[in-house]
């Protein structure tokens, strides 16, 4: 009989698998390195990265950095208005214009229109844009100069000025000059042009398109016959002007005014305006703006305070202007029409 080798089964001994211990310990670890990263850092790829993060710029709001203009000093007005004047400037570069950071509720003078609403120096402000394409302005800071008058600054600085003319076919370039008027509250209560220097205006090569003209929300179309070309004449379209539309006094090409004038007007209205005694006791000052419309014939209706201080002096304002004569109407085409006005009454304590 063969020697079988035996074993008996005490001479073998299985290993016990760790495979599971090293699984869950590595496991463990990857979950304990995850509630750290979650919890104590804030970006986990900063770790893995040695790239420096740039520091993000923030842009300064500086629409009311003239809010307390009348405690400052001379240095720190001309710090703020440049502040001010660039952001202005900037703000309208990006296609952003809000009337309420800059202006007044009611704003005296902006361009060639006087007493004007939010609203009202919106349409103004886009209707000069879209005559003035691919606008590039910039404005030269030395050139800032101001003054103290009472409760307001003047400011005077030029401006640089390239666009595209398209209702004259011609690019444009020149220097402005402009008076910006801030008020004791820090907004714009005047900006108009001064002077016109270095005009250049290059009229485009090729010919505009002038089938159609456009004025406001009427087009007027150019249309010439055959026939009329033969016989050396040419059709005309005459503007019949709307008797029932309301033109903003900023519209018409005869503005309405008081017969007399301003200092008429402020002579009607300081005789016959009675300060409310309620006003008078409580000092209340200030400005009433009164909206109206000046008829055909020249008389005003539909009274509406825009903006008033109260204490009587609102109701005082209208009942003044109630009593106004006739005043020269509106004209547009030589005809006269109804035309909406603002006006301002003053209400000021003697000291």
């Amino acid at each position: 009989m063969e020697n079988t080798p035996h074993y008996s089964g005490s001479e073998i001994e299985p290993k016990p698998d760790r495979s599971l211990w090293y699984m869950a310990i590595g496991l463990g670890l990857i979950i304990l390195i995850m509630g750290y990263l979650t919890f104590y850092v804030d970006d986990a790829s900063s770790i893995f990265s040695s790239k420096e993060e740039a520091p993000i710029s923030k842009i300064e709001d500086n629409s009311d950095v003239l809010i307390d203009n009348l405690a400052m000093s001379d240095e720190e007005v001309k710090s703020s208005l440049i502040k001010f004047i660039e952001v202005f400037y900037n703000d309208q570069k990006k296609g952003y214009f809000d009337p309420p950071s800059y202006f007044p509720p009611i704003t005296q003078t902006y361009y060639n229109f006087h007493n004007l609403t939010y609203q009202r120096i919106k349409e103004i402000h886009w209707k000069r844009l879209a005559d003035m394409k691919d606008l590039d302005l910039s404005w030269d800071v030395s050139s800032l100069e101001f003054e103290r008058n009472g409760n307001e600054i003047v400011v005077n600085y030029l401006t640089r000025l390239n666009y595209f003319q398209p209702s004259k076919n011609q690019d444009v370039s020149a220097d402005v000059r402009y008076e910006m008027i801030i008020n004791e509250e820090g907004k714009i209560s005047s900006l108009r042009e001064t002077e016109i220097l270095n005009l250049v205006e290059s009229p485009r090569s090729y010919q505009a398109d002038t089938s159609s003209l456009v004025d406001g929300n009427n087009i007027y179309e150019n249309k010439t016959s055959a026939k009329d070309v033969q016989s050396g004449t040419e059709s005309q379209k005459v503007e019949v002007v709307d008797d029932a539309k309301l033109y903003d006094s900023g519209n018409v090409e005869s503005v309405p005014e008081y017969r007399g004038g301003p200092k008429a007007l402020a002579m009607f209205i300081g005789s016959r305006l009675r300060y409310p005694a309620k006003a008078r006791e409580n000092r209340i000052q200030g400005k009433v703006y009164i909206s109206f419309v000046i008829e055909k014939n020249g008389s005003l209706s539909e009274f509406k305070v825009i903006k008033g201080i109260g204490s009587g002096c609102d109701e005082e304002a209208i009942r003044v202007l109630k009593l106004s004569p006739n005043w020269k109407p509106g004209a547009v085409k030589g005809s006269p029409v109804r035309t909406s006005y603002i006006l301002p009454v003053s209400f000021q304590l003697a000291n």
